[in-house]
């Protein structure tokens, strides 16, 4: 099973990929020609501190995480499979609030003795993944996480376990995303249409290597046009 949607830590946050500005003689898309050295390339993944930066921004979702009992704006924390993901729903819960084995980010560690309420120890930070044994009494608050499918479902339609990505090209109405990669998205076509993925622009494409460049026929895709994943940014 492969990793498509690489996400990179660091001792502080999970930061997604390097700017253009890091990179070794970085060779910029020549079509469109707005990206800069402070920019990055592909989709980021992963979840820091605060959900996510400007600089860092983060893949927005919509998940319907189970035993929760709606759907929520969410955000992917890792990755499980081609079309799976463990993600943190943004809202925050309140620890008296938590449900005995619903899984759990905290967000806040306040007061709380996470220990008692199923986390691995007294130490507990901000960002760590625990399955609650019990209620807390404290003033620290989480996030739900569960592990999510995706799916063509579209917003206010999900079902339990289901989740969506959604995408533009060229200015157009939000599309929903079949599998998503660093680099490219494919859409629910037959066959699926595949787009270069980014948070920066959703104009212009690229020649797909081996082909001509010659406009799109039938069963051939020569030019890939780019896609603006929804992203969380502070």
């Amino acid at each position: 099973m492969g990793r498509p949607l690489k996400i990179k830590k660091s001792t502080t946050s999970d930061i997604g990929f390097n700017p253009f500005s890091a990179l070794t003689n970085p060779i910029y898309p020549s079509d469109p020609t707005t990206f800069d050295g402070t920019e990055y390339l592909g989709v980021v993944g992963g979840a820091n501190a605060n959900v996510a930066t400007t600089a860092y921004p983060v893949v927005k979702c919509r998940a319907f995480i189970t035993g929760t009992g709606a759907e929520a704006d969410a955000y992917i924390i890792t990755q499980k499979g081609t079309t799976k993901y463990q993600v943190a729903t943004v809202t925050a819960v309140n620890d008296e609030d938590m449900v005995v084995g619903q899984a759990y980010r905290i967000l806040s560690v306040g007061t709380t003795d996470w220990a008692a309420c199923g986390a691995s120890d007294s130490n507990a930070a901000v960002g760590d993944v625990f399955t609650a044994t019990a209620a807390g009494s404290g003033t620290g608050t989480v996030q739900n996480v569960g592990t999510c499918v995706l799916a063509n479902q579209a917003d206010t339609a999900l079902t339990a376990g289901n989740m969506n990505i959604t995408f533009s090209t060229g200015d157009s109405t939000a599309q929903l995303i079949s599998k998503l990669t660093n680099k490219f998205a494919l859409d629910y076509s037959t066959p699926p249409v595949r787009y270069l993925t980014n948070f920066f622009s959703d104009e212009g494409y690229e020649i797909k290597s081996g082909t001509t460049g010659a406009a799109n026929v039938t069963g051939q895709q020569n030019r890939v046009s780019l896609a603006i994943v929804e992203n969380f940014t502070s």
